[in-house]
């Protein structure tokens, strides 16, 4: 399969996810942050939230908290009582962006070291060390 993101994913806290508020028209509905780029995010909420829908979502996590992001809705599909949804992130504060991309960048590299079997994968001054939660992380 081809990749067609233009950004590298990485998992937020990949066992249970990152609660979220989305402002959709003057309201907030909750989520959960299943995965992150700079340029989209993956949630699951309880609302459906349709296609097209314009979302405004400002991630707080202990080494990412986001300017407000602007993005639209690309895909919904129900998983169970839950929706699972794509958003397109359009409007990004560029610091942000770019942080992202390291801690992407950081993440799958580490990904592919133990993959490869290299010992001693994980530093503190990982980008994405705050919110790993692999059996590899040092204390």
């Amino acid at each position: 399969m081809v990749e067609k993101r233009k950004n590298r994913r990485m998992p937020i806290i990949k066992q249970f996810g990152e609660p979220v508020m989305m402002h959709i028209d003057g309201k907030s509905v909750p989520g959960v942050i299943l995965d992150l780029s700079a340029d989209g995010v993956s949630i699951i909420s309880y609302a459906h939230i349709p296609i097209g829908t314009d979302v405004c979502i400002t991630i707080d996590l202990p080494s990412l908290k986001t300017k407000p992001m602007n993005g639209k809705v690309v895909w919904a599909m129900p998983k169970g009582d839950m929706w699972r949804m794509g958003i397109h992130i359009g409007t990004m504060d560029t610091l942000d962006a770019k942080l992202i991309n390291r801690m992407a960048i950081d993440f799958n590299d580490c990904e592919n070291k133990i993959m490869l079997g290299v010992p001693d994968v994980c530093f503190k001054k990982c980008s994405y060390y705050q919110i790993c939660e692999k059996p590899q992380k040092i204390k």
